[in-house]
């Protein structure tokens, strides 16, 4: 079998055919105004001339277009003269019948060459994307095997961090629910929650990384990390901002009503029904009578414990002791928003000059970031579901610390390796 390298590419319909096909129907549409004046001509010639020798209007015709120039002679076995006159009224008609069709017949002429067009391309690599989707297949799998080798020790880490928390999570919950205790019981469960959704994202991290995209692992770790710092918050301050946590679904839902009702008939949605809406409002108002008018900014629930009118996320971090995070947190968002720095800063691209300053697809580098990043959130936000003191749950705790601790030498190993296979191939490349 073939690998990814020696298969060459199925023959697939490139860009320059598609030009080509496209500058022969824009000739053909610049030429349709000429033909159709050429075709006026003529049947303007023969009204003016009934018993005109054959072909007479068809070579005026050509001559009048083709600006010729002197005078026009045509041999026929018919030696008279005949003249001519196009009146400005003539001219003038033309003009309107060649408008009247750019107008109305040029618009649904081109929509129809584009369908057409469309649909046989497609047909095309319809035919060939089998064959296709096999290259791509083998060059995937080529490139995984690459990054793998390369970056496998530091993967398994986490990977083995990500089991052993998920483990950890469901041995809490077997417990709790065998458990009688009422006391923090939304507190409990809360936590809970944002761990197993703090699994679910580190899950999506690995899937993103052993892919090839550090980007995208980065904007994920974004997410872990709000999930980290909202559980760190609450679990700081306990059943009473968990409470109102969980009571901010309220806000969250009047928000999420209010941009619906906005952009749904834009959409071609159906409208909320009355109930719905009276059902939410009720919800949203009875949330801030409780716990008051700053309650309705976005992270409102944690304005009373962190005397805030309207926190921010910044405040959250400094209230969970992880301030150190905000330039990290900054550059994932990069990746999150459209934001110019976005295009200029890539951590799957090597910054140097004569590289690519673009990346489309996947990359073999800057995986440091969102692993390490990945591993220290992960252990914080298992460390906040282990709050006993037993002894099974203290060594777990300490064993994901150690994994922990790993992962940091393992990725710059493995990103030392390669920017030095980079640079030796770069030289190589520049030999004469």
């Amino acid at each position: 079998m073939p690998t990814a390298r020696e298969k060459p590419l199925p023959r697939y319909r490139s860009k320059s055919e598609i030009i080509g096909f496209h500058k022969m129907i824009m000739t053909l549409l610049k030429a349709m105004p000429t033909q159709l004046i050429h075709k006026k001509l003529v049947t303007l010639i023969e009204q003016k001339v009934p018993n005109a020798p054959e072909g007479l209007a068809t070579a005026l015709a050509d001559h009048v277009l083709t600006r010729a120039g002197g005078p026009f002679e045509f041999e026929t076995e018919d030696e008279r003269d005949i003249a001519i006159e196009f009146t400005p009224a003539d001219i003038e008609t033309i003009e309107a019948d060649v408008r009247a069709f750019v107008k109305t017949e040029v618009p649904p002429l081109v929509t129809k060459i584009i369908d057409d067009a469309a649909r046989t391309i497609l047909k095309s690599l319809n035919r060939d994307w089998p064959e296709q989707r096999e290259w791509e297949l083998l060059t995937r799998e080529g490139f995984c095997e690459r990054l793998e080798e390369r970056w496998g020790p530091a993967f398994d880490i986490l990977r083995m961090m990500y089991t052993i928390s998920h483990e950890i999570g469901a041995m809490v919950q077997r417990r709790r629910r065998r458990s009688r205790g009422k006391r923090n019981r939304v507190l409990n469960d809360t936590i809970m929650h944002l761990h197993v959704r703090a699994c679910q994202v580190v899950a999506e991290i690995l899937c993103l990384i052993e892919n090839g995209f550090a980007d995208g692992a980065m904007a994920r770790w974004r997410t872990l990390h709000e999930i980290t710092i909202v559980a760190a918050v609450i679990s700081r301050f306990g059943e009473d901002l968990a409470v109102r946590y969980r009571a901010h679904e309220a806000i969250e839902a009047k928000r999420a009503m209010d941009r619906y009702r906005t952009s749904h008939a834009m959409l071609g949605l159906a409208s909320p029904t009355k109930k719905e809406i009276a059902e939410v409002e009720r919800g949203y108002a009875a949330a801030l009578t409780q716990y008051g008018d700053r309650f309705g900014s976005e992270y409102g629930w944690a304005g009373h414990h962190l005397d805030r009118k309207k926190p921010r996320f910044i405040d959250l971090e400094e209230a969970a002791g992880k301030l150190e995070m905000r330039a990290h947190y900054g550059m994932a968002s990069y990746n999150v928003h459209a934001s110019p720095k976005g295009i200029a800063m890539r951590l799957g691209l090597i910054r140097e000059p004569g590289q690519p300053t673009g990346l489309a697809g996947a990359s073999n580098i800057g995986f440091v970031d969102p692993a390490q990043n990945s591993a220290f959130d992960l252990t914080l936000v298992t460390s906040l579901i282990l709050q006993s003191a037993n002894l099974d749950d203290m060594i777990q705790l300490k064993i994901l610390v150690l994994l922990r601790n790993k992962i940091m030498g393992k990725l710059q190993a493995a990103d030392r390796r390669i920017m030095k296979e980079h640079r030796a191939l770069f030289h190589a490349t520049e030999q004469p």
